[in-house]
Formats: C-alpha cells, structure tokens, sequence
C-alpha cells in the first residue's frame, strides 16, 4: 500500500492550525509549549512531545507524523540523514532559565503554514524568547552544514545575576 505523504502532512498541519486557535500557548511560549521559534526559518520541537501531540491533533500514529515529515522535507535531518544527537542547552531570554532538551528542528515554513492557514494567526508567528547556549554552536552548524544555518540570533548566554 503507498502512504499518500502530502496528505497525513496535511492533516498535521490542519491538526496542529486547529489547535493553536484552540490554545496558542502550544507554540512559543518558553516552559509551555511543543514547539518555539528559534529564527525566522526553523522552530525547536520537543522530542517526543511535539510528535505525540501532534499525532492526537490530527489522528495519525506518532512515528508516521515523524515519516511524514522526514520524508516531506519538514524534519531538517544532518550529515548521513540523522537526527540531532545531543540534547541541547537553552535557556529562556527573559528569566536566564537553563534546560536542556532532546529537541528537533522543524522549518518554519511548515508550522507557520498551519496556523496561518487553519489556526486564524494573521501572519507567520514572531521569534520567541528562546535561545540556544552559544557553546554548541559549532556543532549545530556542523549539523546544519546541508542546508540553511541557524540565523545568529538563536545564539546566546543567559545574563548573569
């Protein structure tokens, strides 16, 4: 049987449009949601949480969410096809809130389109207050060799108290 990918891709963004309208906070708010704005072309999406949700919002299996986006272009994959290997250090702009998480990187392209699109967002949403410790920017570019870089301002180091 051929999975019709463009479809279930489809589907999840509907899905996850109809949500946000629902809920913004699902997206880029720091501490709440699956998935913030990094940069004006890609979006942090919690692994395995932004996935799960994802597959409940629009009725499709997690690990056919994760083929579908893969196999559409809207899981940004480096070197060898794989996921990023580390979790990665970020800390939130305002507070200086440190975590790390075991995250993946979406095109922006991709969840923009959803809440513009079935979401009522009257645009793509801002950058959120999210940033990636500058200590790991070597390998992220390493890992985004391929394809286009993390813009600067995802890159940071929280204020000291």
């Amino acid at each position: 049987m051929l999975v019709d990918y463009a479809d279930i891709l489809t589907r999840l963004e509907r899905g996850l449009g109809r949500s946000y309208a629902e809920s913004p906070a699902i997206l880029n708010v720091p501490g709440a949601s699956a998935a913030l704005k990094l940069d004006p072309y890609y979006y942090l999406a919690l692994r395995p949480l932004f996935f799960e949700l994802l597959g409940k919002w629009a009725a499709v299996p997690p690990t056919r969410v994760e083929e579908t986006l893969i196999r559409t272009g809207n899981l940004v994959l480096g070197p060898g096809k794989t996921r990023y290997p580390r979790p990665l250090a970020v800390f939130e702009e305002s507070t200086g809130t440190r975590l790390q998480l075991t995250a993946d990187f979406v095109p922006a392209a991709c969840i923009d389109r959803a809440v513009v699109l079935y979401g009522g967002s009257p645009g793509p949403l801002p950058v959120s207050g999210l940033r990636l410790a500058a200590a790991q920017r070597e390998a992220l570019d390493a890992f985004f060799a391929e394809t286009t870089p993390l813009a600067s301002l995802c890159f940071g180091e929280p204020a000291r108290a």
